[in-house]
C-alpha cells in the first residue's frame, strides 16, 4: 500500500488532472445489478424445477408401491361387508279379537292336540352376513405387503427430503455469491472514503478508526508504514483532506468471500501554505475479503 503524501506527487500515482469516467463506471454498476437480478430469477426457476422433479419421483414411487400391494392381494377381503338388516319378526296373524267377547277363551292347543308354531323362531329371521376370517397364508401375505409398502414409502420420503435439502443448499450458496459483489462494493466505498479523509488536528484518531476495517496484509502495512508517515506530514503541513468516491464497481468475483473492487477516488487537499483546496483524482484497486460476516480491505493498489 502506498502512503498518502499530501505535499508531492509519487511516480506511481495517477495524473492529478485525470478525470474519472464516472458515467461509464456507473453504467457498469447498473448493468451488474441487472445481471444479478436475472441470475437470481433463473436460480429460482431451477429450484422450482428441482422440487417438481422430486415430487414427480415420489408420486411415481408411491404409485408403484400401490400396484405391488394390489398385485399381492393386499386389499382383498379388507372392505367390511355391509351388515345385513334383521328382518322384523312377523307375528302370526290373528283372525279375531281374543277374550270372552268373541268366541270365548282361546285354547293353548290345536284341535289335534299339537302346540302352535313359535313365530319368533326358525326361518322368520333373516340370516346375517359375516366377514370370512383370513387364513394364515393370506394373513402372512398381507403382513409382508404392508412391510414392503412401509419400506418403500420410507425410502421415497428420505430421497425426496435429501434432494430438497441439497437443492436448498445449492440455491443458498448461489444467492450468497450473487449478493457478494454489491456488499463488497458498498464496503469498499466506505473504507476508501474513511482511509483518505482526515484533519491534521485529529489525524491520529482518524487513521486509527480505519484499522478495524482492514485485514492482512493491508492491516500490517497500514499500521507500520502509512499511519506514521501520513500523520507526521499532515501535522507538519496542517493538511486537511476530504475524499469522495466518484464511482465503484466489482471487477472480479472469486467466490462468496473474495471480491476485487475498482474505486474512482477524488480528494480535496488544503495546507497552511495552500489554503485553497486542490482537487486530485486516482483509481484504486481494493481486494475485499469477508471476515466473520464483515467485508474488510485485504489489499490496496493504486492504478
Amino acid at each position: 500500500m502506498s502512503s498518502d503524501d499530501t505535499t508531492q506527487d509519487t511516480s506511481s500515482g495517477p495524473d492529478p488532472d485525470e478525470t474519472p469516467d464516472t458515467d461509464a463506471d456507473t453504467d457498469t454498476g447498473s448493468g451488474s445489478g441487472s445481471r444479478s437480478e436475472v441470475r437470481a430469477a433463473r436460480r429460482a426457476e431451477r429450484e422450482a424445477e428441482r422440487a417438481a422433479r422430486a415430487q414427480r419421483k415420489a408420486d411415481a414411487a408411491r404409485g408403484r408401491a400401490m400396484e405391488a400391494a394390489r398385485a399381492g392381494g393386499l386389499f382383498e377381503g379388507m372392505a367390511a361387508a355391509p351388515r345385513g338388516a334383521t328382518a322384523a319378526e312377523a307375528p302370526r296373524g290373528e283372525t279375531g279379537e281374543t277374550g270372552d267377547e268373541a268366541t270365548g277363551a282361546t285354547s293353548d292347543t290345536t284341535e289335534d292336540g299339537s302346540e302352535p308354531a313359535d313365530a319368533s323362531s326358525g326361518t322368520t329371521a333373516a340370516t346375517r352376513r359375516t366377514r370370512t376370517p383370513l387364513d394364515p397364508a393370506r394373513r402372512r401375505k398381507l403382513t409382508v405387503a404392508f412391510a414392503a409398502l412401509a419400506v418403500v414409502l420410507l425410502v421415497v420420503t428420505g430421497l425426496a427430503t435429501w434432494q430438497y435439502l441439497e437443492a436448498r443448499d445449492a440455491t443458498a450458496a448461489e444467492e450468497e455469491i450473487a449478493a457478494a459483489p454489491r456488499a463488497a462494493t458498498d464496503a469498499a466505498r466506505q473504507i476508501a472514503t474513511q482511509m483518505f479523509t482526515y484533519d491534521h488536528r485529529t489525524v491520529d484518531s482518524d487513521l486509527a478508526a480505519v484499522r478495524e476495517r482492514l485485514t492482512e496484509p493491508a492491516l500490517t502495512e497500514f499500521v507500520e508504514q502509512s499511519m506514521p508517515s501520513v500523520a507526521s506530514t499532515a501535522k507538519e503541513q496542517e493538511a486537511n483532506v476530504i475524499a469522495t468516491v466518484a464511482a465503484a464497481a466489482p471487477m472480479e468475483v472469486t467466490d462468496a468471500e473474495h471480491v476485487t473492487v475498482l474505486v474512482m477516488l477524488n480528494r480535496m487537499v488544503s495546507t497552511k501554505e495552500a489554503p485553497e483546496a486542490a482537487s486530485s483524482a486516482s483509481r484504486l484497486n481494493l481486494s475485499m475479503v469477508e471476515v466473520d460476516g464483515t467485508w474488510k480491505l485485504g489489499e490496496l493498489n493504486a492504478l
